[in-house]
């Protein structure tokens, strides 16, 4: 096969994604840039080099031009490209799309500016620039092209052969002997060195493949392992053998925690727990389980990396024998079991200050401190696929009136969404799907006038953070959420997700079609509420 065609395989394809946020690479930003207030997504390409696709939606004033620019984090502001200007949707005037070319793996970022009726604004947009597919070529399409090959190949030999006989030989004349000769060794060493050609060609594209398998994006394992006899302890080992191994040592608090970590049983995601292990060393983090029941769990373990590349990491692990309570719940720690609206008589869920009962479009769901979480504007028809929705919740109390919430970890709340397979997950937050971590990380870096970033020796850099994350935890809940607001470089007013009153959404666009539940936590009195909701999503 001449795979030095290659270029036309990349019109048919057949793609296997994996990616960090499992199953859900769109990123979604709701954010403000200078004055004006705009909702963000960005597709990012499943094959690097590839093109994003990035809209833009304006929900105040108007924009006479929004550029964008990709933006590297090893690079930095003066590796980046010229920017592309973007283009309105036809009939929304304030609507906006446009492209941009990833060219390079790693951690990198979508620079979007608007110039407008509200004077200029700019944002970063996170974004992991990993390929994530590997692409196939059709059987057809590979006999194809060999067959075309094989022609070509033909019509090079017999041409050069033609060129030193049949050519320069007068019309009507017999091609002499000398010259036959000659043709038949033309042609000889032309099919040689054309061989040869294919032979290099084939050799570098599949040093090329190779290569591209080799750097495509592989999820880190972990081997998760709990211990039933009587400490609870769930232990989450990263596999030493990962990609980024060699980036372990740079992870950093998001909203300030190393690890947010959301176990749910399957195949009926009833009981769930979200937690935040502790560092041990580089590769292990622990936690204690609180009193789950026995059964199969999928676990969750989403990092952030010091160059804003975020991952989620999956694993599996069985509790035999139902758990005993031994923990008094972490302030920002939480777990329940939640019940289908129709099967409220579970013997399998004995817990009842735990319990809830999943909620459905105009029923709202109990929380365990009395008051009632509704989910706001939704009707009993399926939800669409790829269609962006804004979530919204509304938190009322045992009195009817609204019920002011605390600040949770920094932000209004935080929402994890599983589909029934475990096989798209996300954390998402008021803000949008991406990490807060990575943002503030990539705005710093964009301020750096240095050009490639260099990492900083990996142990000063690990006992740092760790240093950090101790004082942080040292400090009262009201102290440590104003730190973790300034650490976000976010404004704690007039923008979604750092309003803290009665109400909370988020920016979501679900990849695919399954049953969804939806679980929302708030917190409320220095005490961490979750409520579950069950969508169908066509």
């Amino acid at each position: 096969m001449l795979r030095i065609s290659f270029i036309f395989c990349f019109c048919f394809l057949q793609i296997s994604i994996l990616f960090a946020h499992v199953g859900s690479p769109e990123v979604v930003m709701e954010a403000t840039a200078g004055a004006y207030k705009v909702l963000v997504s960005v597709q990012p390409p499943d094959v690097i080099p590839g093109i994003a696709k990035v809209k833009v939606y304006l929900q105040n004033g108007s924009a006479s031009a929004i550029s964008l620019r990709a933006i590297y984090f090893q690079a930095g502001d003066e590796g980046a490209p010229e920017p592309d200007l973007m283009t309105k949707v036809p009939g929304q005037q304030l609507q906006f799309e446009g492209e941009t070319w990833l060219m390079s793996s790693g951690s990198s970022s979508v620079q979007i500016n608007i110039t407008g009726s509200l004077g200029k604004g700019e944002i970063i947009v996170p974004v992991v620039a990993t390929s994530t597919a590997k692409k196939e070529m059709p059987a057809s399409t590979g006999r194809l092209l060999a067959a075309l090959g094989i022609l070509l190949f033909i019509l090079m030999v017999t041409i050069i052969g033609a060129a030193v006989s049949d050519a320069i030989t007068k019309r009507g004349d017999v091609v002499p002997p000398r010259r036959k000769r000659i043709r038949l060794i033309s042609m000889s060493i032309a099919a040689v060195l054309t061989s040869l050609v294919v032979y290099g060609g084939n050799a570098w594209w599949q040093s090329w493949a190779n290569g591209y398998r080799k750097y495509m994006f592989r999820p880190t394992q972990a081997v998760s392992k709990v211990n039933e006899n009587g400490s609870n302890e769930l232990t989450f080992r990263l596999d030493t053998s990962s990609q980024r191994r060699s980036s372990f040592p740079f992870i950093i608090p998001d909203h300030g925690k190393l690890m947010h970590m959301f176990v749910m049983r399957i195949p009926a995601m009833d009981a769930f727990a979200h937690l935040h292990p502790q560092r041990i060393d580089t590769t292990t983090f622990r936690t204690i389980l609180p009193g789950l029941p026995k059964g199969k769990y999928l676990v969750f373990g989403d990092i952030v990396y010091n160059s804003g590349y975020t991952e989620t990491i999956k694993d599996t692990f069985d509790i035999t024998n139902t758990l005993t309570n031994i923990r008094t719940l972490d302030s920002d720690d939480a777990f329940a079991y939640a019940i289908p609206s129709d099967l409220v008589d579970n013997p399998q869920l004995p817990d009842a200050e735990n319990t809830i009962v999943c909620g459905k479009p105009g029923t709202g769901v109990k929380l365990k401190d009395g008051s009632t979480m509704v989910w706001e504007g939704m009707t009993n028809e399926p939800l669409e696929a790829s269609k962006l929705y804004s979530l919204k919740f509304q938190v009322i109390g045992p009195d009817k009136q609204p019920a002011k919430l605390d600040p949770y970890l920094g932000m209004a709340g935080h929402a994890a969404i599983v589909r029934s397979d475990g096989n798209v997950y996300i954390h998402l937050h008021p803000v949008g799907t991406f990490s807060m971590a990575a943002e503030t990380n990539l705005v710093k870096r964009m301020a750096d006038p240095q050009g490639m970033y260099h990492y900083p020796d990996p142990n000063k850099f690990y006992d740092s953070v760790n240093t950090s994350v101790k004082h942080l935890s040292t400090l009262n809940e009201a102290d440590r959420n104003d730190l973790l607001m300034q650490q976000m470089q976010i404004p704690q007013k007039g923008m979604q997700g750092m309003e803290h009153n009665n109400s909370l959404e988020f920016p979501y666009s679900f990849p695919s079609a399954g049953k969804y539940r939806i679980w929302v936590q708030v917190k409320r009195n220095g005490q961490v509420l979750t409520a579950a909701f069950d969508r169908l999503v066509e």
